[in-house]
């Protein structure tokens, strides 16, 4: 038998049987990135480890982990994430001076390009263009960017000047307050491995205070967390894929299920749903018994007896000789408000018509396309997100990315860019320069000569 999981959903294939199965929450499905304690009050999951109290990034302090896995293994969403990464990045970093300029209409703001060899020598010196892109990719994926201030050593006799800065992952980044600050303000930012995949990550932690604007050389190293702030959320932003996630999540199911019917050359039988309820019982039990054996609960633990389970389904689904055999579950009901919730396992037989019920998965993929485009705020013309055997307009798709450029472009650009304008700030306060992206404006084909319409590079 042969189990292939996308989070706790599964297709299960066997050489008699092969069917899907799905871990459902009533009365919506939230799948692998919600559990029972999983929603967006994040601060009742706090913990303390050391000094400092530390706020968890999602539920079970795991979301960029989530988003890192969920995105990956899906075969449209890193494409389209690029694709608003280039679109910001255009035609790269450089030096500004923003200006008024007189027009017809009034006054209007314009960046003036600026050469400077000092601050190009500071720049090049810690090579900043790997860290905008490292930053410009984090933004993306999570809406936030974690950045380490390292000062020189000639700040601790009077000369203070940052020497660079230093992208930190937002994986192992964690804000925190200290225990006696009754504010519950993030005052820290503390880096580890986070998953605890081994003991020694509970003593193997860094701790850096968070940059302070109004006394910049206040500290050797700083860390600044610049972030899309989200509604009546603390500390960290709740990221537009976070809404999306299911529907990755479905459209990363289809190209498995299409993998099974063709290797195995047999149709999908059986669909079955089980309730979140069950495995968290599980779950509490297996942690019950850990307790008892003086170990450690790990999460395959739980992926273990849930492989052994399906394997004794399989063997009452499967096989000429399991004719007349059932299987047999019990439901509970909850009451929720008005609604009332009901537990129980569910084995639904999958009509066998092959043409109808591929022609639903490609449905299903075609709508979570666009469902991702629309959540991640960029046009299906500039993400290759089409209707099936269509092909964008170049009008639409010009007008798409002057959408883009004047709407989509200066609050990204303002939190990537804000570590790195502080330190230039700092560093030389008397020049007035800003970093920025350049974007060449968009043209249509026909109102560009034919010798311009090579790209220069």
């Amino acid at each position: 038998m042969n189990i292939e999981y996308i989070g706790r959903d599964a297709i299960i294939d066997t050489p008699d049987v092969a069917f899907t199965y799905q871990v459902s929450e009533t009365p919506r499905d939230f799948y692998k990135f919600k559990t029972d304690n999983n929603n967006l009050d994040w601060n009742s999951q706090c913990s303390f480890i050391g000094d400092y109290l530390v706020h968890p990034f999602g539920a079970n302090n795991d979301l960029p982990d989530i988003i890192k896995q969920t995105v990956q293994t899906n075969y449209i969403a890193p494409g389209i994430l690029k694709k608003k990464t280039q679109l910001i990045w255009g035609m790269g970093p450089v030096l500004y001076k923003e200006k008024l300029v007189e027009t017809g209409e009034g006054n209007k703001r314009i960046r003036v390009i600026q050469e400077d060899a000092q601050i190009d020598a500071w720049l090049e010196s810690w090579d900043y263009q790997e860290y905008l892109l490292k930053a410009v990719t984090d933004y993306q994926h999570i809406e936030g960017v974690f950045s380490k201030y390292e000062l020189t050593k000639g700040s601790r006799v009077g000369s203070p000047f940052i020497a660079k800065l230093v992208h930190q992952y937002c994986d192992r980044t964690r804000l925190a307050t200290e225990k006696n600050n009754k504010i519950r303000k993030a005052t820290h930012a503390i880096t580890s491995d986070w998953s605890f995949s081994n003991v020694q990550a509970l003593t193997e932690f860094k701790v850096y205070p968070l940059f302070d604007f109004l006394n910049p050389f206040a500290n050797l190293n700083a860390v600044l967390y610049s972030n899309m702030y989200s509604f009546c959320t603390d500390y960290y932003t709740v990221p537009d894929l976070y809404g999306s996630l299911e529907w990755l999540n479905r459209s990363t199911a289809v190209p498995l299920i299409f993998k099974a019917l063709s290797k195995n050359s047999i149709n999908l039988k059986y669909h079955i749903v089980s309730p979140q309820a069950f495995w968290d019982k599980k779950q509490k039990e297996i942690e019950s018994s850990c307790v008892q054996k003086g170990q450690i609960y790990k999460p395959s633990m739980l992926l273990e007896y849930q492989k052994q389970f399906l394997e004794k389904i399989s063997v009452v689904l499967s096989g000429d000789e399991n004719t007349g055999k059932y299987l047999h579950t019990t439901k509970s009901f909850t009451v929720e408000g008005t609604n009332l919730i009901d537990h129980g396992w569910e084995i639904k037989v999958i009509d066998q018509n092959i043409k109808d019920f591929v022609a639903a998965q490609i449905s299903i993929s075609e709508r979570a396309d666009h469902a991702l485009s629309a959540g991640l705020n960029l046009h299906s013309a500039l993400g290759n997100v089409s209707e099936s055997g269509k092909s964008d307009s170049g009008s639409e798709q010009i007008y798409a990315l002057k959408t883009f450029l004047q709407t989509g472009i200066d609050i990204p650009e303002l939190i990537i860019m804000k570590a790195i304008n502080y330190a230039l700030k700092v560093n030389f306060p008397n020049k007035g320069l800003k970093l920025g992206f350049y974007h060449e404006k968009p043209e249509k084909e026909e109102a560009v000569t034919p010798k311009d319409r090579i790209i220069n590079k």
